[in-house]
């Protein structure tokens, strides 16, 4: 049903407080959500990724807007926000999503935007000031600059400000890492030597570096052959203290560039064994030990959710699902839309059991693991977000003039860096079309409404 456009502001606020008030979920609900709020309309034709970040009392969000252009905005908490739009524009590709971080005198970086593209780089001249904004057209050398795909920021142990991005394609990539300097304004390479080799034959896909309990940054990957997103094989890991040295489970020094010859493969699945990039998920036991979860085939052709980790001098797998006429049957080119399965990082469940979150199709799943032996003990439906915010995106998307019959699909996304001051989380929902393998559908569905949440 449709709600009466001349539905004013403050109807709407209240219509969603009664919604908090009155909903089902709230009393069974661990987490609850305790404030929302629209933050922009934005671009809805396809699936694409906003990004939000929490850094003590300042916030941003960064987006496409409806009108494709990709906007910045900052707030205190509980103050008002404050929008600024750059000179970057989205096509039909869901690679191109938003990303950002802040270095340690509070000025703001932006990339995105980029799949194979030359660099789309923004940075503050005013700590904190979203409106200063500007236009960077190189970080370290124009030259290598100009097929830049999936930037992710991250801080090392000094609170020293680093990106990563794959420079190439699919199959003959190159990771980067570049080190910024907030003295001299001036990034340079992290690594002398490249990164990562393929030797012209594969490229890798990584998840992370994720950094552990103890400090030391982890990483895994798959290689991949070719665009064809079948062809991942080989799960593998390094681990660095520094994010320029790297090791092996063993300590032993791995060095660069990384090549298939001299990688700790933990979990050898061939091309075609139905694993994907994406779905590998690192985190940790009780003793800080990481643990890996990532999907393949069975013996029956199967897909399963297995989890491995290092016993003795091998990396022991186990599988803990055991579904039966089940086969996730992926390939090709391009964005491949919504997974049929989604595994996530393992989760310490309490002193003697890990968790894994996993959904498949649109059912939501937690495998509770013996810490032991990795075995599943019971598999228990779950929610992954408060259910709240689905009703609350619902209520807020149904005020718009051109709502649409359209299919469309729910997102939700967490936000990284701290907390809420009540120790809850922050999340962003928001409705698009489904994924089209980065093509455009036949027709362009309305804005959706961007909402900002928070939890306790």
């Amino acid at each position: 049903m449709k709600l009466s456009n001349a539905l004013t502001a403050l109807q709407t606020t209240l219509l969603i407080s009664l919604l908090l008030i009155a909903s089902p979920f709230v009393s069974h609900a661990a987490e609850q959500i305790v404030h929302s709020e629209a933050i922009d309309n934005v671009w809805s034709a396809h699936r694409i990724k906003p990004f939000l970040l929490t850094r003590g009392k300042h916030q941003f969000v960064a987006y496409f807007d409806g009108n494709r252009q990709m906007t910045v905005a900052h707030r205190e908490l509980n103050k008002p926000w404050r929008y600024y739009k750059v000179d970057s524009h989205l096509g039909w590709d869901s690679h191109n999503y938003v990303t950002m971080e802040l270095d340690k005198s509070g000025h703001l970086h932006v990339m995105g935007n980029m799949h194979r593209d030359p660099i789309e780089y923004f940075r503050t001249t005013e700590p904190y000031q979203v409106r200063s904004l500007k236009r960077v057209g190189m970080m370290v050398d124009k030259s290598i600059e100009k097929q830049m795909t999936y930037p992710i920021f991250m801080l090392n142990k000094q609170n020293e400000l680093i990106v990563k991005y794959r420079d190439g394609g699919s199959g003959n990539g190159n990771e980067i890492y570049n080190i910024y300097d907030t003295e001299s304004k001036q990034w340079s390479k992290l690594h002398q030597n490249q990164f990562l080799d393929g030797e012209g034959k594969m490229s890798g896909y990584f998840e992370g570096p994720v950094k552990g309990p103890e400090g030391n940054f982890h990483l895994i990957w798959v290689w991949r052959n070719t665009p064809n997103a079948a062809t991942n094989h080989s799960l593998s890991y390094a681990k660095s203290k520094d994010l320029v040295h790297w090791t092996d489970s063993n300590d032993q020094p791995i060095s660069l560039p990384i090549t298939l010859d001299k990688t700790e493969v933990i979990a050898p699945v061939p091309p075609f064994g139905g694993m994907i990039n994406g779905n590998v998920k690192i985190g940790f036991d009780q003793n800080g030990k990481p643990v890996v979860t990532y999907h393949r085939y069975d013996e029956e052709g199967n897909t399963q959710i297995y989890v491995t980790r290092k016993q003795g001098n091998t990396w022991k797998s186990q599988q803990i699902s055991q579904w039966r006429n089940f086969r996730w049957e992926f390939g090709g080119h391009g964005s491949l839309g919504k997974f049929l399965v989604q595994p996530y990082a393992v989760e310490v469940f309490d002193e003697n059991k890990l968790a894994v979150k996993v959904r498949k199709n649109d059912d939501i799943m937690r495998f509770v693991l013996d810490s032991k032996t990795l075995q599943t003990l019971r598999v228990e439906n779950i929610n992954l977000y408060p259910p709240q915010i689905a009703e609350i995106s619902q209520v807020s998307n149904h005020l718009l003039e051109n709502s649409t019959d359209l299919p469309l699909e729910q997102h939700v996304f967490k936000g990284v860096g701290d907390k809420s001051p009540s120790g809850g989380n922050y999340y962003l929902s928001w409705f698009s079309q489904p994924g089209n393998r980065d093509r455009a559908h036949v027709f362009i569905s309305s804005p959706s409404v961007l909402l900002l949440h928070e939890s306790k």
